[in-house]
């Protein structure tokens, strides 16, 4: 059959012959869409689970973004599956106990270079080749919505196993004395092998076939448990020394805003502290609506990328950030010394204190404007709109806890003197010596203009 005017059939979809072929039945999609959300639920919160103890700093990063790119196409996932079928089948229950088995052990995952190996070289390339085969045999006409969201899967899997690729090869060098090589090729096999017991990704393999697969003996769960006391490598130090001079001297009026300026890049920097922190919420409140993980998913993510946008700014005037003292206090003392609820009303305390314009995410932006540090000004920008939404994340999870605004803001005042004199135990680790001064001096290239003796132990709520 002709079409005289030439312009491409389908909405240029498919052509005619290829939307003509028997693609998957709804029944099929919808199981297979349900494993491939099920991976990506467990996914996101293994890699948010490590995300603490791991030191290594662009590490941290990737394990931030990534686990949001799981929650996002666990998302759209969901989502599809709701509209194919009614009642909706249940999407909090694992699909398949062997799948479910491979995910438990790719969670016990020791150190960074079998964490990035076991989700770089198996996870996510699993993932993706059922993405494809999946877009290669369902019908791209009358299935094109979960076409659309497997596309748009492939385009950000194929880029993260990229970069763990690159990051693996990194991770594999500097600890070859160690025989690091070794022992993450036999834990790639090891999960080879339960992910080829459960199937695959989509289960193509029928259960009667999988069970005559000889399967290693598990890893020891409890030996390898992630633990929430964060960590940094060996390039920063000061990680005890919980005094921040930022804090106050961003906003310190005396104080010029060419300095509050370099402040608020070293504030943005320490925000490594907050995902960390996240972290422990997201790992210990299990039994959550979706929306409770999938909102703090995003600010974690956020959060990530506010300490990135800090490292990119003193990258951009030559600062070795990794000298500034990003201590671990904030994850440190809420992780292990208060309650989930507790650092979730932290949390909510902290973003509703940054919006206040004269002393938060406006003022911010305009100090950095005042100094006319443009790429500052920038990040300040884009910081604020974060924080707006941060704001009604954490209203919304209060309002889920029943407590009221006004009570999360008195609570929050508890917690941040009862967690802060937890620090005193750990103050011993690192020296308390004074740096602000001099950092002032190597950047700026003249005397810090904070106030003399103002920059001692600094008992603020703030991010």
């Amino acid at each position: 059959m002709t079409h005289p005017l030439g312009i491409p059939e389908l909405a240029g979809l498919a052509s005619y012959r290829d939307a003509a072929r028997v693609g998957f039945s709804v029944e099929e999609n919808v199981r297979r869409l349900l494993r491939f959300q099920w991976v990506e639920q467990r996914l996101m919160r293994l890699l948010v689970a490590h995300l603490p103890e791991t030191p290594e700093w662009e590490v941290k990063c990737a394990l931030a973004l990534q686990q949001w790119h799981c929650a996002e196409h666990a998302d759209a996932i969901r989502r599809r599956i709701v509209e194919m079928r009614n009642p909706a089948p249940r999407l909090d229950d694992a699909p398949d106990a062997a799948l479910d088995a491979f995910l438990g052990q790719l969670a016990l995952s020791h150190g960074t270079a079998e964490l990035v190996a076991g989700v770089h070289r198996v996870a996510l390339p699993a993932l993706a080749s059922a993405h494809r085969q999946h877009l290669a045999r369902t019908n791209p006409l009358v299935d094109h919505p979960t076409c659309r969201i497997l596309r748009v899967a492939l385009e950000e899997w194929e880029s993260d196993i990229d970069w763990g690729e690159r990051a693996l090869a990194a991770l594999l060098v500097r600890e070859a004395e160690r025989g690091a090589t070794d022992r993450v090729a036999a834990w790639t096999a090891h999960l080879a092998a339960y992910l080829e017991a459960a199937g695959g990704v989509a289960g193509d393999v029928p259960p009667a076939s999988r069970d005559a697969l000889p399967l290693p003996a598990p890893r020891d769960e409890t030996r390898f448990a992630p633990t929430m006391h964060p960590r940094r490598d060996a390039r920063f130090g000061g990680l005890y020394h919980f005094d921040f001079p930022p804090h106050v001297v961003y906003n310190a009026p005396q104080v010029p805003a060419e300095e509050r300026t370099l402040a608020l890049l070293c504030k943005r920097t320490l925000e490594m502290d907050v995902p960390e922190m996240m972290a422990s919420v997201i790992t210990e409140r299990a039994g959550q609506p979706w929306q409770f993980y999938l909102d703090y998913s995003r600010q974690l993510w956020d959060e990530a990328r506010h300490a990135m946008m800090g490292t990119v700014a003193l990258e951009a005037r030559g600062v070795a950030w990794t000298r500034i003292p990003l201590n671990i206090g904030f994850a440190l003392r809420l992780n292990l010394h208060a309650t989930a609820i507790d650092r979730q009303t932290m949390l909510f305390a902290i973003e509703q204190s940054l919006m206040p314009g004269e002393t938060g995410k406006r003022y911010e932006l305009e100090t950095a404007l005042e100094a006319g540090d443009v790429l500052a000004a920038h990040f300040q920008d884009y910081d604020w709109a974060d924080e707006v939404l941060h704001a009604r994340i954490g209203r919304r999870a209060m309002q889920r806890e029943g407590v009221s605004m006004a009570d999360a803001m008195e609570r929050a005042k508890e917690i941040h003197e009862r967690t802060w004199a937890a620090l005193d135990q750990y103050r011993h680790l690192d020296d308390r010596g004074e740096w602000w001064g001099e950092f002032v001096r190597e950047v700026l290239g003249r005397e810090s203009a904070a106030p003399a003796g103002s920059l001692g132990e600094l008992r603020i709520i703030t991010e």
